[in-house]
């Protein structure tokens, strides 16, 4: 573990440099701070986990990097990567089949007409989806949604794929194959993930690295570097004790914000 609220981790090769970010929001003349200061680099295919609890500004700081919110101040470089979203509705346009949702994104990536049926198949076939084309999105389970919101992501042809809590509305079975199934897209496509969760043993199954958060206003406190081998599993016993680490740090930055609150 390494405490760094004031500086930015030197990688070598980044794929994300986040540079003093700071949000404010402003209603009836009443000022927010939901990210003070924020600093952090990740490594190209990195698979970062940003953990906090509710309201400590990890969506925030999520759209930002993602280019749908500007900063107050401080800077986000991309170096150059195209990115990728995923939330945790797969906002999938009900009128369109899962063919057309995908073809949408196409589309607007500026993929040749002529190229899309090639490409919708193979990005089908990724997600291990490859006989849905013709469904409408009622049609589909909530984890078979999240398959197609995955591949139209990767329809963008991103390098960098940001996931804000994208399997937190589904049932523990449905959750743990995602979390096979995203792990493995991102081994075999050279991804650089960002997740956002709030699940401590979710941050400890699926990261390299878990960068903590805490709120009021939201920082970035500490990082656990997860040195436990792939694959993992959500019951394994070496998550469950890096779950409890984790579960400490959170406590303890609680504590300090309580104590910031009372002084």
């Amino acid at each position: 573990m390494s405490n760094i609220p004031a500086s930015v981790t030197s990688i070598a090769h980044p794929a994300i440099s986040v540079n003093s970010v700071t949000k404010v929001f402003t209603d009836a003349g009443r000022s927010t701070v939901a990210l003070d200061s924020a600093n952090l680099e990740i490594a190209d295919r990195e698979f970062v986990c940003l953990l906090g609890r509710s309201g400590c500004g990890k969506s925030t700081l999520l759209s930002i990097i993602a280019g749908l919110a500007r900063p107050t101040s401080g800077s986000v470089d991309l170096h150059g990567l195209r990115v990728g979203m995923m939330f945790q509705d797969a906002n999938l346009f009900p009128w369109l089949t899962v063919r057309g949702n995908i073809e949408l994104a196409l589309r607007l990536s500026g993929v040749p007409k002529r190229d899309w049926p090639d490409r919708v198949a193979e990005l089908l076939s990724i997600v291990q989806l490859p006989h849905a084309g013709d469904k409408r999105p009622h049609q589909l389970s909530g984890g078979m949604r999240q398959r197609v919101a995955l591949a139209r992501a990767l329809a963008q042809e991103c390098k960098v794929l940001l996931m804000d809590e994208p399997f937190g509305a589904l049932d523990a079975i449905t959750r743990d194959a995602l979390h096979e199934e995203i792990e493995r897209v991102w081994a075999e496509r050279g991804l650089t993930i960002v997740f956002v969760t709030h699940n401590v043993r979710e941050a400890a199954r699926l990261g390299d690295r878990v960068v903590v958060m805490s709120p009021t206003p939201g920082r970035i406190v500490d990082e656990v570097r997860v040195g436990l081998p792939r694959p993992r599993q959500m019951a394994d016993a070496a998550v469950a004790e890096l779950s409890g680490t984790l579960h400490d740090l959170l406590d303890r930055h609680d504590v300090t914000v309580e104590e910031r609150k009372a002084s």
